[in-house]
């Protein structure tokens, strides 16, 4: 067996380190300030998306999901004289007083603004107060940051006005759901 030499400390480079860390000898730890966790925004986003099917079948409005999720818009509803390209955003904490949402989409790590060449409608679900609000595409505003207060009165409630706004997605009450006539020979009969 060969015999180990033991050197005094000498300054140069020291090819390879090993550390072990005995936990008894370790700084305390900062205790964290108690957060809750953070929760899964896909599936807040997927039952957002249940929870409009849900409410939009309730009121008999039309409804179609395109395949894939490539489109910066969730949902095609049929209102008769004219087609909606519906995004849903939903949200279940307050922020600042306020319940706040992103009109944003992401391409790859990129996030962009959406304008009305993406979508026509902005759903936004308050998951626990169960409110919703349909903001027209040209009435988002530049910053892309929406916040609203469905549960108290505020100065600066400007998005007020399209809570549970359902009648931009209603069908058109002068087109019975059968009359397909005006779809097919539009020159002929045009919408009514």
């Amino acid at each position: 067996m060969g015999s180990v030499s033991i050197q005094s400390p000498q300054p140069e480079i020291i090819p390879f380190l090993y550390a072990c860390v005995d936990p008894n000898l370790a700084p305390p730890r900062r205790a964290r300030a108690s957060r809750r966790p953070r929760p899964n925004t896909k599936r807040i986003g997927e039952l957002a998306e249940s929870a409009f099917l849900h409410a939009a079948q309730l009121r008999q409005i039309r409804v179609a999901k395109p395949w894939g999720d490539s489109e910066r818009y969730d949902f095609i509803v049929d209102a008769g004289s004219r087609f909606w390209r519906v995004q849903i955003k939903a949200t279940a904490t307050q922020t600042v007083g306020g319940y706040e949402v992103q009109a944003t989409y992401c391409v790859g790590k990129r996030k962009g603004h959406l304008t009305p060449d993406d979508i026509d409608l902005f759903a936004t679900y308050i998951l626990p107060l169960d409110v919703w609000y349909f903001v027209p595409a040209d009435a988002l505003p530049p910053s892309a940051s929406l916040r609203f207060y469905p549960h108290r009165r505020a100065r600066h409630a400007r998005f007020e006005q399209y809570r549970d706004a359902w009648h931009y997605l209603l069908p058109d009450p002068r087109r019975s759901s059968g009359d397909l006539e005006w779809f097919l020979y539009p020159a002929r009969t045009g919408p009514s």
